[in-house]
C-alpha cells in the first residue's frame, strides 16, 4: 500500500461526491418530489454516452469484477455488522441491550442459505463510530462474507421515529430536516467504515444493505402524506449516499456491493405492513420484513451447494 497514492485517490473521489451529496440535500430539503429523485438516481451520465458520429468501438480493457460470483458453501464463514436493522430489533424475542433477535435477517439468511453465521455483532443504536470501536473485532482474514447495515443512527433516526410515530408533526419534520443536513458528513464516515471492514476482512465479500422506505406515500390526499413523503425522501437520500459510497469502494477494487431492499405493498399505510407501526420498535421491520431482507440476500448470493 502507498499512503500518498491512497490519500490522493480519496481526495479526488471526495470532491465530486461532496457536490453530489449537497445537491441531494438541496433537492430533499425542498420537500423533494420523490419521482424526480428516483429518476435522478437512475439517470445515465452523459460522459458514458458515445458520440452519434463515432463509428469506432474501443476495445474495453478486461478487468476482474471486484465482487466475484462465488457459490456459497456450508463452510462459508459469515459475520454480520451494523445497527438495529441488522440486530433484528422489532423482529420479536429480542435479547440483551443490543436487541438481537432470532428473526434478524443475518440469522434467517444464514439458516436458509446453509452457511455458518460466526457472529451477529450488530447492535441497536449503533453509529458508524460504534461499529469501528466495537464490531470490527468480529472480523479476520478467515471471514468469507460480511453484511452491514449502518448510517441511519448517524442522522438521529431514533428521535425521528419517536416523534413522527407520536404524531408530533412539527418536531418530526424539523428532525427530518436536521437529518438531511447531516447527509453531507456521512460519506466520509461511510468511507472510513467500509475501508476498515475491508481491511479487517481482506478475503471477504461485503454486502451493504439499504434501508427500506417506511411509508406508502402514493396518496397525496392521505392525512399524513406530508410526514410520510418527508420521511421517505430522507430515506431515499440516505440510501443514495450509501450507494455512492459503496460504488466508490467497488471502483477502487473492494469486493463490495450495495443491496437495496423494498417493502413495496407492505409499507406503513398498506394493508399488511412488514414494519412495526407502534411501540418502542416503531419503524423497524417485523419478522416478515427481516425475512424479505434475507430473501434479497439469497437472490444476490444464492445458497450453499
Amino acid at each position: 500500500m502507498r499512503p500518498e497514492a491512497s490519500r490522493t485517490s480519496r481526495a479526488l473521489l471526495r470532491a465530486p461526491r461532496s457536490s453530489r451529496v449537497l445537491r441531494s440535500v438541496a433537492l430533499l430539503a425542498t420537500a423533494a418530489v420523490l419521482t424526480v429523485l428516483t429518476a435522478c438516481s437512475s439517470a445515465p451520465t452523459s460522459a458514458d454516452t458515445p458520440h452519434a458520429e463515432s463509428t469506432a468501438v474501443p476495445t474495453p480493457t478486461a478487468t476482474p469484477d471486484p465482487f466475484p460470483t462465488e457459490p456459497l458453501t456450508a463452510s462459508t464463514r459469515y459475520v454480520a455488522l451494523g445497527d438495529s436493522f441488522a440486530a433484528g430489533m422489532g423482529g420479536g424475542d429480542e435479547k440483551g441491550k443490543c436487541r438481537l433477535s432470532p428473526r434478524a435477517y443475518p440469522t434467517v439468511f444464514a439458516r436458509d442459505a446453509g452457511i455458518a453465521l460466526v457472529v451477529n455483532a450488530a447492535c441497536a443504536g449503533a453509529t458508524t463510530s460504534d461499529l469501528l470501536k466495537h464490531q470490527l473485532i468480529a472480523l479476520d482474514d478467515r471471514t468469507d462474507l460480511v453484511t452491514v447495515s449502518i448510517g441511519g443512527n448517524d442522522l438521529g433516526v431514533a428521535a425521528i421515529a419517536g416523534d413522527c410515530a407520536a404524531g408530533k408533526a412539527t418536531a418530526c419534520r424539523n428532525e427530518v430536516t436536521a437529518a438531511l443536513s447531516l447527509l453531507n458528513v456521512l460519506p466520509d464516515r461511510l468511507d472510513t467504515v467500509y475501508s476498515a471492514i475491508a481491511q479487517s476482512a481482506p478475503n471477504a465479500r461485503i454486502v451493504v444493505t439499504g434501508y427500506t422506505l417506511l411509508y406508502d406515500a402514493s396518496d397525496p390526499n392521505a392525512p399524513d402524506f406530508g410526514t410520510a413523503a418527508a420521511i421517505n425522501a430522507a430515506t431515499l437520500g440516505l440510501n443514495e449516499v450509501i450507494r455512492q459510497a459503496v460504488d466508490e469502494q467497488r471502483a477502487a477494487g473492494k469486493a463490495m456491493t450495495y443491496l437495496p431492499v423494498d417493502f413495496a405493498g407492505h409499507a406503513i399505510g398498506d394493508r399488511k405492513p412488514w414494519l412495526n407501526t407502534t411501540g418502542p420498535d416503531v419503524f423497524h421491520p417485523t419478522g416478515a420484513g427481516y425475512a424479505e431482507y434475507a430473501s434479497r440476500l439469497i437472490q444476490l448470493l444464492g445458497k450453499a451447494h
